[in-house]
């Protein structure tokens, strides 16, 4: 083998180890969350309140909307929605269990939705939250 074919080769060793490694990497990236699927009618989700007796932490998915939004329920019985789209592309993020996480270019938001690492700079979209009945109304 020629060094020419010997580096070549060595290369394609190396992009497929690390993308095996990119892709088992993504499937560890921390605990999965239950994800509740629902229509958007006027522009608002509604969330049954009963979602948060088992896990503080909902991650919605609005059916014809190419985002999906992390809601947190609060101690004080407040709610939190963060739309996660990366705010550096436009990426949907991934959550983590500390935050979440771009898959694009490495950004990184904390629970709250403020940057811990770049290449983003502004804070996720804070969308606005109301408890109605036995639902929680989140307004996109």
């Amino acid at each position: 083998m020629e060094r020419r074919e010997f580096i070549i080769e060595g290369c394609r060793i190396c992009l497929l180890t690390a993308a095996v490694a990119g892709i088992s990497g993504l499937s560890s990236c921390g605990p999965s969350y239950p994800v509740f699927k629902t229509e958007m009618v006027d522009n608002k989700l509604q969330v049954p309140l009963s979602l948060f007796d088992k896990n503080a932490l909902q991650v919605i998915s609005p059916r014809k909307f190419q985002y999906e939004i992390a809601v947190q329920k609060n101690s004080d019985d407040t709610y939190k929605a963060l739309l996660l789209r990366c705010t550096h592309q436009s990426n949907q993020l991934i959550p983590t269990g500390k935050g979440y996480l771009c898959s694009l270019h490495g950004s990184t938001f904390d629970k709250e939705g403020n940057v811990t690492k770049g290449p983003a700079e502004l804070k996720l979209k804070e969308l606005k939250t109301e408890v109605s009945g036995t639902n929680l109304i989140v307004f996109i």
